[in-house]
């Protein structure tokens, strides 16, 4: 679940805990509690597409869910 709030910009993993994350470049953000990255996949008009989790020399492709997918 990634989340806004004031300016800040916040990811809460599978049964993982919520942390703040902080801004690399445009679409690249980093945890400060784990060496970790995520970066946001966007199309054509900005919207984002998915995210890609980098941690341990891997990468995790996470697709985006839409609002009634994210309920279920």
């Amino acid at each position: 679940t990634v989340t806004a709030e004031n300016g800040h910009l916040f990811v809460e993993l599978t049964d993982q805990p919520r942390f703040e994350v902080y801004p690399e470049s445009e679409h690249t953000f980093f945890w400060t509690v784990v060496a970790a990255q995520i970066s946001f996949v966007t199309a054509p008009g900005g919207r984002v597409t998915h995210a890609v989790l980098h941690q341990s020399g891997r990468n995790f492709p996470m697709p985006r869910l839409d609002d009634q997918g994210a309920a279920l």
